[in-house]
């Protein structure tokens, strides 16, 4: 159950992370859009394309090593976004409906 859960924690990640590259007024979305450099991080200079990021980035950057990582930023995109209880059961591919 464990290992479905964190392969289910995954899949979540990895759609936050996949989202369209720009939103529809042209602000890049995707963490990869914004590490322009492809560092593996994101700076302030490259967080200045989203206004939203740079007034939290406090609050975003929980480390406080002046750079957003992946899991940081992917917790600031993922806020006020539906996720699943923790205990909550999925089913196997292929098993009967849950009554």
């Amino acid at each position: 159950m464990n290992k479905l859960l964190h392969i289910s924690s995954l899949l979540v990640l990895f759609c936050v992370i996949s989202i369209p590259a720009h939103a529809d007024d042209g602000i890049p979305i995707a963490f990869e859009d914004l590490d322009t450099d492809v560092s593996g991080h994101i700076s302030r200079d490259e967080s200045n394309a989203r206004q939203d990021i740079v007034k939290n980035w406090k609050k975003i950057d929980k480390n406080q090593d002046d750079q957003l990582d992946v899991n940081e930023y992917a917790a600031y995109e993922g806020k006020n976004r539906f996720s699943p209880p923790e205990d909550s059961e999925i089913p196997e591919l292929g098993a009967a409906p849950l009554p």
